[in-house]
């Protein structure tokens, strides 16, 4: 279930990446940037596993434009999807200064997603201290909350790069077999509440079988 952790674990690393490169380019380039800094995380992470399962859930429809925009507080277009190894993707506000993703992977069965739940989130901690560029520090918490499907921990991250506050905040869930991820990463911002993304995990939950 290798796969799974990754699909979970490479937003914060890469969302990181993308923040940092996006702010150090504002002064000597364009944006375009910070998505070439952001791919060697994603090629890193994403190790293939015999364990994970392919998934038919769209990230895209498990939590809306609609929804990622009312919790981003801004207006996002289309999500675009991804695959990531057996898991799936879906990305608003690519290259921008605010980005929400979604992701969605399965394991073979309950019992594995459950045996594994405590190392992916261990995984997901270290790739993302371990993925930031030198010299660069990143406070990182997370909290476990119960009443949200079979597992649920809630993170928060903050960083500052070139005097620019970088701050992302996630929610990561087990329903079954079925690993569900959400977080918005914002520069200069706040990004959602513990208590907000909570909520809309219940609504996004409720569309997971």
């Amino acid at each position: 279930m290798r796969r799974t952790a990754a699909a979970l674990a490479v937003p914060l690393s890469a969302l990181l990446l993308t923040a940092c490169g996006s702010s150090a380019s504002t002064s000597t380039s364009s944006g375009s940037s910070s998505a070439a800094a952001a791919q060697p995380a994603a090629s890193a992470a994403a190790s293939p596993s015999q364990s994970a399962a392919a998934t038919s859930l769209d990230p895209c429809q498990l939590v809306t434009s609609s929804e990622a925009s009312s919790l981003a507080g801004t207006t996002f277009g289309p999500g675009q999807e991804e695959s990531t190894n057996g898991g799936k993707r879906c990305v608003y506000g690519s290259q921008t200064t605010n980005v929400f993703t979604v992701e969605v992977a399965q394991a073979q069965d309950s019992a594995t997603a459950q045996a594994d739940w405590s190392q992916e989130q261990s995984q997901a901690q270290n790739l993302a201290e371990q993925k930031l560029p030198a010299g660069v520090s990143m406070s990182l918490s997370t909290q476990n909350v119960t009443g949200l499907g079979d597992r649920a921990a809630t993170a928060y991250a903050s960083t500052s790069v070139a005097g620019q506050k970088i701050g992302i905040s996630g929610i990561y869930l087990l329903k079954g077999a079925t690993f569900l991820a959400f977080q918005d990463l914002l520069l200069g911002h706040n990004p959602p509440s513990s208590a907000a993304l909570q909520a809309e995990a219940r609504t996004a939950l409720g569309r997971v079988p």
